[in-house]
């Protein structure tokens, strides 16, 4: 009996000291919320269904410190400012000498390292800001990704490969990557971080087929299998009427359209005018409906006391018909939204020769767009310029659909890097930059 004790007290002192140590496993950390790691807290309930599911086995470490996916993950954070990430963001509490990761201190760094992980992953997939958090009229909904996923498919392929596939698939992205490796300027650098970080926001697939207006180069191209086939001039909304930024998809363009002027023109812009001349809209071809229902009859602009209308509320509507200098001109894309934004045709041509273009209400203006309509349609369409042009000869408001809508990005890109790896630097002109800036540097 004296003997089998003595072996049984052998072989559980042998197993002691082989198991995992609790360095290993972190379920003896699970039933706290959060813990204060030095001077960083963890914020453990996130991470409990993963380390449970799994009986709290380590992702990063063995019983010795990190293993190979712990190494892998240490140099992918320190290498972060490659991506424009700041390492310390996910580091900074972590020891500059392993030699440390004993005991408990070795689980807490399990944990940790879980954490840094997904928020690495979060910053470089979806950005490091809230796409909105600066302007209301920016409204990309953020990219989300499943940290219980994330850390599953880690601890199967290796953080490495995850990161390849988190990274911006888009081809700007990759020669920003570039230009910022080899870019000394600290305000330029910047510039370049703040635009990769716009990147992130956007949908990791653009569509086979996709148009992107960049406001502030005032440009706008068609995309065909990521190829651009059709490129050409814009003018966008004036400083005080920002072109939002967000992605929808063109369903369907009106030819020789109807323009009606919108609630917030007609009261500040057209009002004083009429107040001054009640004939002002019949001199000018356009017509004043009783109210804005769709059915509401047109009425005659000089039985209104023009002095005793709202601005604020203006109670008429106000239609210009069809013809040369209907101010959507020949034809307008639309992709209905909450801020009534789309492209269009404008009589006033001669505006393109500008080289800012920042000139309009928020809609984007389109230089040629007749020919422009004629690209966008081959896309997936049977409509072809000489159709085209008959509609519009016709001089009769006609609604052509696209066969399959197409992808739209109104994007605001200060920062543009050609084939050739010649980088333009675009000037600020809503502000923008400095006020993500702001978020990711702490200051402009």
């Amino acid at each position: 009996m004296f003997v089998l004790s003595r072996i049984f007290f052998i072989v559980c002192s042998i197993f002691m000291v082989t198991s995992p140590a609790s360095a290993v496993n972190v379920s003896g950390l699970l039933s706290s919320q959060a813990i204060n790691w030095n001077g960083q807290v963890i914020n453990v309930e996130p991470l409990k269904k993963f380390y449970k599911s799994r009986r709290g086995k380590g992702v990063w470490t063995s019983k010795t410190g990190l293993n190979k996916n712990g190494n892998s993950l240490l140099k992918i954070l320190k290498q972060a400012g490659a991506d424009g990430l700041v390492p310390k963001d996910y580091l900074s509490s972590f020891p500059s000498s392993q030699s440390s990761l004993k005991d408990e201190n070795l689980a807490l760094a399990e944990l940790y390292l879980s954490q840094a992980f997904y928020s690495f992953s979060r910053d470089l997939f979806a950005g490091r800001t809230t796409p909105a958090v600066s302007e209301p009229d920016i409204v990309i909904s953020r990219k989300k990704i499943s940290l219980e996923e994330l850390l599953k498919s880690a601890s199967r392929k290796g953080p490495q490969k995850l990161v390849d596939q988190l990274t911006p698939k888009h081809q700007q992205y990759a020669r920003l990557k570039k230009l910022l490796a080899r870019t000394k300027s600290d305000a330029k650098r910047r510039q370049i971080i703040v635009n990769m970080e716009r990147w992130r926001w956007l949908p990791s697939n653009l569509g086979k087929n996709y148009v992107l207006v960049n406001q502030a180069a005032f440009s706008v191209d068609i995309y065909n299998n990521n190829k651009k086939i059709d490129s050409r001039r814009v003018i966008v909304g004036k400083p005080y009427f920002k072109t939002p930024m967000f992605s929808h998809k063109i369903q369907y363009a009106d030819f020789n359209p109807t323009w009606t002027v919108p609630r917030s023109i007609a009261g500040n812009e057209i009002l004083p005018k009429l107040r001054k001349d009640p004939s002002y809209l019949a001199k000018r071809g356009y017509l004043l409906h009783t109210s804005w229902k769709a059915d509401a009859p047109v009425m005659n602009a000089h039985s209104i006391d023009w002095q005793s209308v709202s601005s604020r509320n203006f109670p008429y509507r106000i239609v210009q018909p069809p013809g040369d200098s209907n101010a959507l001109g020949q034809v307008k894309f639309l992709f209905p939204n909450r801020f009534n934004v789309y492209l269009h045709d404008t009589p006033s041509r001669s505006l393109f020769k500008k080289k800012a273009r920042a000139l309009s209400h928020g809609c984007i203006r389109v230089h040629e767009p007749l020919e422009f309509a004629a690209t966008l349609y081959s896309l997936n369409s049977s409509l072809r310029r000489n159709k085209i042009d008959a509609i519009v000869a016709s001089k009769k408001t006609t609604r052509v659909k696209l066969n399959k809508p197409v992808p739209v990005h109104l994007t605001y890109f200060t920062v543009w890097v050609s084939d050739n790896g010649k980088a333009t630097f675009h000037k600020d002109i809503y502000k923008r930059d400095i006020l993500v800036g702001k978020i990711l540097f702490g200051k402009a």
